[in-house]
């Protein structure tokens, strides 16, 4: 009697695990192994240093990324990232055309967690590092000022990806397209802004550097882009 009952539960509880197994769909390649990314990201720079380069608070980059997966346990992923950042902004100030040309980079580690096949949740906190070239053209002497400066910082930011192409299979290895969102806060340190002659140009009246303050690129930011993994 015994027997019999330790054999029917011993079917239930199988019969459950093999329906489980079979209504569960495997993540493989829904876990990105590699990716690659091409966006916007957009900022809001709040320093007065940024004025004299742009009538509104917003700079607009082209963000390129790129992404390889380094340790998976069930649902979690733990990724290297990194990023390529690149934007400008022209206006006047004193009479002058201006205009600021930033680069960044990005790099390091990235959690992330498979809600769903098809959706991840992840988080990061990127070093950060920023070169920025503002210049100032002086029509009346023809002259170009420049300031050129490295500045330092990390991005940390919140995000998703969902998988928008691909096949739903998780053992597929074919291409995935994903649609990724992420926000945050992008902190870079402050440089002074003192534009010098460019070597070689600068009537000797004129030759004195102009100073415009100093200048923080730090602020909130939002990316937007596509990506496409194996």
């Amino acid at each position: 009697m015994f027997a019999h009952k330790w054999l029917a539960l011993g079917l239930t509880l199988g019969f459950i695990s093999g329906a489980s197994q079979a209504h569960a769909e495997p993540l493989g390649s829904h876990q990105p192994s590699i990716a690659a990314s091409l966006g916007p990201r957009v900022s809001k720079v709040a320093s007065a240093g940024f004025d004299p380069f742009a009538g509104s608070d917003d700079l607009a980059q082209v963000s390129v990324g790129v992404s390889g997966t380094l340790l998976r346990l069930e649902r979690f992923s733990l990724a290297a990232v990194g990023f390529w950042d690149y934007g400008s902004r022209s206006a006047t100030a004193r009479n002058s055309p201006t205009s600021l040309d930033v680069h960044r980079l990005t790099a390091g580690p990235e959690g992330r967690y498979q809600l769903l096949p098809m959706l991840y949740v992840f988080a990061h906190a990127l070093p950060a590092f920023a070169h920025a070239q503002a210049s100032l053209d002086d029509g009346i002497t023809q002259t170009t000022f420049v300031a050129r400066h490295w500045s330092y910082g990390v991005d940390l930011a919140l995000g998703a990806a969902y998988q928008v192409y691909g096949m739903k299979s998780g053992e597929s290895t074919r291409p995935r397209l994903w649609l990724i969102g992420e926000g945050g806060y992008g902190s870079l340190g402050r440089t002074r802004l003192l534009l010098k002659p460019e070597p070689g140009q600068g009537a000797p009246e004129r030759t004195a550097p102009i100073d415009l303050g100093s200048l923080s690129l730090a602020g909130p930011y939002l990316r937007l882009s596509a990506a496409v993994s194996l």
